[in-house]
């Protein structure tokens, strides 16, 4: 039984343990096989890594401290800051003064720098254009609001684990995890 919900289904019933392990299995590949594309793509400016596409997505709206960025980007201020130095020597991003407190900075991005999110993006549509053509504008639609859906779920997973007083918490390794199963994953 399910109930529908802005063009994404419902369910009424718990996910069997089983469908959730698939589910993980197929997860994993597809992480795995994106990470390998995105060091395949050609790069949009010798400076740039396919590690500091996230910071310069988040600096596409407004400028922001390093600390917010790692926050949206669910990563720790010693990795962005080492990251925002980089692109702002390499001219990606600028430091203003934050209006609102004198003494701390804010990063936004240089008029180069948006041309490589500019660059990016319209690369990235025209890949997943190719990627998806076999599919309906009906089932991308479909995948994306399911898509969109696990992402905010996940986000909101992450931010019960890291609460002061955890609601939910990780299952622990055990040893119930076979040698296929491993495989599987890599």
């Amino acid at each position: 039984m399910t109930t529908e919900t802005t063009n994404v289904v419902q369910p009424t019933e718990t996910v069997q343990p089983e469908t959730a392990q698939t589910l993980s299995h197929t997860l994993v590949r597809v992480m795995k096989i994106m990470s390998a594309m995105k060091h395949q793509a050609p790069r949009q400016h010798p400076a740039v890594d396919p590690s500091h596409y996230p910071v310069l997505f988040c600096l596409s709206g407004t400028p922001l401290r390093v600390s917010a960025v790692a926050d949206s980007i669910h990563s720790d201020v010693s990795t962005v800051s080492r990251q925002v130095s980089h692109l702002v020597q390499h001219g990606l991003l600028e430091k203003i003064g934050d209006p609102d407190d004198g003494r701390a900075q804010l990063l936004s991005l240089s008029p180069t720098g948006r041309e490589v999110i500019d660059k990016l993006v319209r690369g990235r549509g025209q890949w997943f254009g190719q990627l998806l053509a076999s599919w309906s504008d009906e089932d991308v639609r479909t995948f994306d609001a399911y898509l969109t859906r696990f992402g905010d779920d996940l986000e909101a997973f992450k931010a019960r684990v890291d609460a002061p007083n955890p609601t939910v918490t990780l299952p622990s390794s055990t040893s119930e995890t076979t040698t296929q199963e491993l495989a599987h994953e890599r």
